[in-house]
């Protein structure tokens, strides 16, 4: 069983169980309602709630073998406390020069230059020991792709429409995010 802590619309949740092939249990938690009932009804095979991801989680202890993160909060006691031992956590976050391109030009929000150091911490006290892979790539993004980018982070309730149609011709854009895993320490045997 796995749990995407922050899954949206569902397509990471729905990636990995089209990877894994087996009949398997995702769940998929969300504060938004309407992101929550978008991915019920498009990955009817898996399990999705709204939950707020501060609070405890609507998950047993030590239920889960996986818990992926992508670009959500996170709340790592929660994270220990339903994966089972030898259970994995990947954890996908922003680095500083992450979409730089596109926060100088539509103000969005910084990302916090010792995030990779406090997460690496957290994940140590409360799951293991973490491995992290930073990746980088620019790629070039038409006005359509720059808007949806735009859109999908925590900015986007706060810049009007107009503002995204400044966006004219391709824009170069850097993807600048660390990807870490843990694996939560198995129990002795005494």
């Amino acid at each position: 069983m796995f749990l995407d802590a922050g899954s949206g619309t569902g397509h990471h949740l729905a990636g990995i169980a089209a990877d894994l092939g087996l009949p398997v249990v995702g769940l998929g938690l969300d504060t938004a309602a309407a992101a929550t009932r978008l991915a019920a009804r498009r990955w009817p095979g898996l399990a999705f709630a709204v939950a707020d991801l501060w609070a405890g989680w609507p998950v047993h202890d030590a239920a889960l073998d996986l818990v992926i993160s992508v670009f959500a909060p996170k709340n790592f006691a929660e994270t220990a406390r339903v994966l089972r031992p030898g259970g994995w956590l990947a954890l996908v976050y922003p680095r500083a020069n992450h979409l730089v391109e596109l926060r100088q030009h539509f103000v969005l929000m910084h990302h916090h230059q010792y995030k990779a150091a406090r997460y690496a911490k957290a994940v140590s006290r409360t799951i293991g020991p973490p491995t992290v892979t930073r990746l980088v790539r620019r790629t070039v993004l038409d006005p359509a792709a720059v808007c949806h980018v735009v859109l999908m982070g925590p900015a986007a309730r706060h810049i009007a429409p107009p503002a995204l149609d400044a966006a004219t011709g391709p824009t170069a854009v850097t993807f600048d995010i660390d990807v870490l895993f843990a694996r939560r320490a198995r129990r002795s045997a005494g």
